[in-house]
């Protein structure tokens, strides 16, 4: 067995000294090679067939197609061993092709394999076929065993062959039955049955017990193996826990020389060693790879496959640091660049090595390996393929780590070349850069429709992030207000409402009153190893500030000796099925100074709410940790307010703009120096970006026919559908698309939310009914739907019939949330009934409510985390908020957490009298209410989780 490849391996790295690199068709039929390889064919010239063969095996290095081609070539160029070995790697790859194995026994008996040319035999014959091919195919492979009779050195195979051969028919039908009866599910499963966790384990166990008639010479070792990797590559795309049950059964393949082909042995290491790189279990990468080096040495079919296992090889040195070994792998990595021809690997090939040389601090080296890379990223038509990140990420890991000082080498891609400047302090060079970047993603944005820009928007805010910090750096902070602005610009939200998409900062001092300061946010740490880092832009009707906040330096203490983060880290991870991140918590790295390590910024939002949110036991509220609170709430001031507080001076309206994270912090809770909240010192509203602001601020005022329209009192059944599996992200993935696929099709969703409903329906909320009934009697003109009348018919009939445009404000009080796995359930409860009544559920879906006709100048969700949302690039929180907004609202009062029942009655009745009986502005009217909380007017809910919640977007 050891003498595999000998010739075709050196024809290999002969003939391909360089390969021309372009992206190929996706059907091996479609490429140039493969009409060369026909033509070579029809015209009898065997060298043209096996140099059009060996092209197509690099360029479609997985394709069992391409084997059996450069097999038949070997053949047909007096090299039947060759032939033999490459007709193994086809059948591995596609065991199912009954000509691959039929090709396989002719060549095999030529080269005088007899027991490879069984081997050959008992797989086609595995799989079956109707009785006149079988007796077809017997007729012809007899036929040409016959005529290998008059080759005497060939006597031996011949008689086994003819042996073999026996009771072709018979043999067949036995097989194909074996088979059936015990891989039926194995060679039948699909994405749906391995994303079920009991579909999937009784297909392991079938296929583990099939290996009693595989010893038994009934089924063939190659579709043995080829039907299990098969099941671990769904399990990689759909259920990745139910796929780490699958390594053992991997491992003992890789490890089994005696039983297994080499090429069937490959093919299972390439899935182990995905999965285990998954796991980081980084040691066993490397041991595999190893193995199969020394295994495959002097037979390798393709330079792609030496490719493949230099790829983890390198990858598993460098994440184990060992940095020396790793370079040296990647010098072998690089000797072979020029002749690998299939883009995905030679992108793969460019991001270890990268990575490898940059740990390792070779500045030369990976400076060439960039050169190239970046060259590979201007192929036609390879930028849409997804493994292009693999160059990307390889060029700005080099650019991260190695930056280096003195003068920079440009290579002409401003991105890269920004980052690289940036982290050589050459501030003013880069700014040159991030502009070139900025415009040419703005030409780019400029040209796709709005929802296609969604997929650029996430580089278009890293480059305005990485460009705000450098205006700063070069002290060009008048610049600053239009950078964080443009990041706003491509919003669906200012899409739809806004007459431009960028206000300039003359326009918004022109809006703003005296006493008033407009804040806005810009995330500087995306894209880079840390988090939570952000310019803040200060307007004022006559100045604009500037400066960086204060990061994690106010929770470098918590960070390093909380036990309570790890915890909630742990709880935090399982929720979102994910592994936990403690390697900073637990001291196993070390944080850069004063600095969020990756996920720490969003554990902080997390932990504040854990201390601001309250249980109801025994009808007392309980507080996690109460006396923390005060602590908490002036870390957050000292991080985000303490370097405004000069210009803050005087300011008595502060409108805020935040980005990502920082829409969850509850500003008005925030405390100062001097004990005051800042509820307690500004009327504090929010909005998306200045051109909305100005927008709102900007139209006609409208006179309404009625005042205030409430819903409320809805009852809350459990449904009765059955739950959907939810077992692992598999199942939720597969629950996501189908919530998708129902909501386009205006399909009830109550199996969705049967799945994650508890024992007991919905309380139902006593207060919020009453809060309902006292703003009705309270403010005149104004109408209710109450009880029963509370339904998604009723509501969706009034918008179709444009009778919600009617009111000024809408109250909905009931329970609401932004779902934490399925982002479409996100909803308001309206009455809910076990089974949908006239194909509504109960639920208003984000999906549905923005699809509203709701012209209204206000509308209060009285409900629970209905202010919360997914980070969307371009829309900052996306949620039932901006869905408002997406239906006609003009502004709105939502909340970051579980609000009290008793004290959103009191918020929203006071709240509504100063509105329309005192005809006070909302935000004044807001700061009132929150200001009696906090002095005690309404009782003893001073604590800020009764008042803190509730934050206003608008005008």
């Amino acid at each position: 067995m050891k003498r595999y490849f000998t010739s075709i391996a050196l024809i290999l790295f002969c003939q391909l000294a360089i390969a021309q690199v372009s992206v190929p068709p996706a059907q091996i039929e479609a490429h140039p090679s493969y009409a060369a390889y026909q033509q070579a064919k029809q015209s009898k010239n065997i060298s043209a067939k096996l140099n059009a063969a060996i092209d197509l095996l690099e360029v479609y290095p997985e394709n069992s197609q391409a084997f059996i081609l450069a097999s038949t070539a070997l053949y047909d160029n007096s090299k039947p061993a060759n032939a033999v070995d490459l007709a193994q790697w086809s059948v591995a790859y596609n065991s199912y092709d009954i000509p691959n194995s039929y090709y396989g026994f002719i060549y095999a008996v030529f080269a005088n394999q007899p027991i490879e040319a069984e081997r050959f035999l008992r797989n086609m014959q595995t799989m079956g076929a109707d009785a006149t091919t079988m007796q077809r195919n017997y007729e012809n492979l007899s036929a040409y065993v016959n005529s290998l009779s008059n080759y005497p050195q060939l006597t031996n195979s011949v008689q086994r062959a003819r042996a073999a051969l026996t009771n072709f028919s018979q043999e067949s039908v036995a097989r194909a039955k074996a088979t059936f009866e015990n891989l039926a599910s194995s060679l039948g499963a699909t994405y749906e049955g391995i994303a079920n966790n009991a579909t999937a384990d009784k297909i392991l166990a079938d296929w583990i017990a099939a290996e009693a008639a595989v010893k038994e010479g009934l089924i063939s070792r190659s579709l043995y193996a080829d039907a299990f990797v098969s099941i671990v590559g769904m399990a990689e795309k759909v259920n990745f826990t139910f796929g780490q049950k699958l390594e053992p059964h991997l491992e003992k393949i890789v490890f089994d020389q005696a039983n297994y082909s080499i090429a069937s042995r490959y093919r299972a290491y390439v899935k182990l060693a995905s999965l285990q790189a998954s796991l980081k279990r980084w040691d066993k990468v490397e041991s595999a790879s190893n193995l199969m080096l020394t295994d495959l040495k002097g037979n390798i079919p393709s330079n792609a496959v030496l490719a493949k296992i230099y790829f983890y090889l390198t990858m598993s040195l460098t994440e184990q640091r060992k940095l020396a070994d790793a370079s040296g792998m990647a010098d072998a990595y690089v000797n072979i660049l020029p002749k690998i021809k299939s883009p995905e690997y030679l992108a793969e090939a460019y991001y270890v090595i990268l990575r490898a040389y940059a740990f390792n601090k070779e500045v030369e080296k990976g400076k060439a390996i960039v050169q190239r890379a970046e060259n590979f990223l201007k192929i036609p038509g390879v930028e849409k393929y997804d493994y292009v990140n693999f160059a990307k990420n390889g060029i700005s890991t080099t650019a991260n780590i190695l930056g280096g000082g003195g003068a920079l080498e440009l290579t002409g891609n401003p991105y890269n070349d920004g980052v690289r400047l940036m982290d050589a302090k050459q501030y003013a060079e880069a700014v040159v850069q991030f502009e070139k970047a900025r415009a040419e993603e703005i030409s780019a944005l400029e040209k796709l429709d709005p929802l296609a820009q969604r997929g650029y928007l996430d580089k278009f805010q890293r480059i305005n992030g990485f460009l705000a910090s450098t205006y700063y750096e070069t002290k060009q902070f008048d610049k600053i207000y239009d950078v964080i602005e443009s990041n706003r610009s491509y919003s669906l939200l200012n899409d739809k409402r806004s007459g431009k998409k960028q206000l300039t900062l003359k326009e918004l001092q022109a809006i703003l009153g005296e006493k008033e300061a407009y804040l806005s946010f810009i995330d500087i740490s995306k894209g880079t190893t840390y988090e939570g880092t952000y310019l803040m832009c200060l307007v004022t009707k006559n100045e604009v500030f500037t400066r960086y906040n204060r990061s994690a330096g106010a929770f470098v203490d918590l960070l390093e000796k909380d036990p309570e983060l790890i915890v909630l880290e742990k709880e935090l991870a399982k929720q979102e099925f994910r592994s936990p991140n403690l390697d900073y918590l637990t001291g196993e790295k070390t944080r850069k100074p004063n600095m969020f390590a990756p996920g720490e910024f969003k554990l902080m939002t997390q932990y504040l709410r854990k201390h601001m949110e309250a249980k109801v036991v025994d009808g007392q509220y309980v507080f996690f940790q109460k006396e923390k609170v005060p602590d908490l709430l002036k870390r957050f001031h000292i991080t985000f307010i303490d370097g405004l507080e000069e210009k803050l001076q005087g300011i008595t309206k502060l409108t805020i703009s935040p980005e990502g994270l920082i829409s969850t912090i509850p500003f008005d809770a925030l405390i100062d120096i001097n004990g005051r909240y800042l509820a307690e010192r500004f009327e504090i509203g929010y909005i998306p970006n200045a051109a909305l602001l100005a927008t709102l601020r900007s139209q006609p005022k409208k006179t309404y026919e009625k005042s205030v329209l409430g819903f409320g009192g809805a009852t809350y059944a459990n449904y009765t559908a059955a739950k959907a599996p939810l077992n692992s992200l598999g199942d939720l993935e597969k629950l996501r698309y189908r919530v998708r696929e129902d909501l386009q099709k205006n399909q009830p969703l109550d199996y969705a939310f049967a799945t994650f409903q508890g024992k007991d329906p919905m309380s139902y909320l006593e207060g919020g009914r009453k809060e309902v009934v006292v703003i009705n009697d309270l403010i005149p003109n104004g109408e209710t739907r109450l009880d029963d009348m509370m339904t998604e018919q009723e509501l969706k009939r009034m918008s179709k019939a444009n009778e919600l445009g009617k009111f000024k404000a809408v109250h909905l009080s009931s329970h609401a949330s932004v779902h934490p796995y399925v982002f479409d359930l996100s909803s308001i409860a309206m009455t809910v009934k076990p089974t949908p009544v006239n194909g509504e559920d109960g639920m208003l879906v984000v999906g549905e409510l923005e699809k509203l006709n709701l012209p209204v100048d206000f509308v209060m969700l009285s409900a629970c985390q209905t202010a919360l949302g997914v980070e969307s690039p371009g829309d900052g929180i996306k949620g039932l908020n901006q869905a408002l907004f997406n239906a006609g609202v003009n502004s709105s009062l939502t909340s970051l957490w579980s609000v009290s029942d008793t004290g959103t009655m009191y918020l929203s009745v006071e709240l509504y009298d100063r509105m329309f009986n005192q005809k006070m502005a909302t935000t004044t009217a807001l700061a009132q209410v929150k200001r009696n909380f906090i002095t005690g007017v309404y009782g003893e809910q001073t604590h800020p989780y009764f008042w803190a919640p509730f934050i206003y977007t608008g005008y």
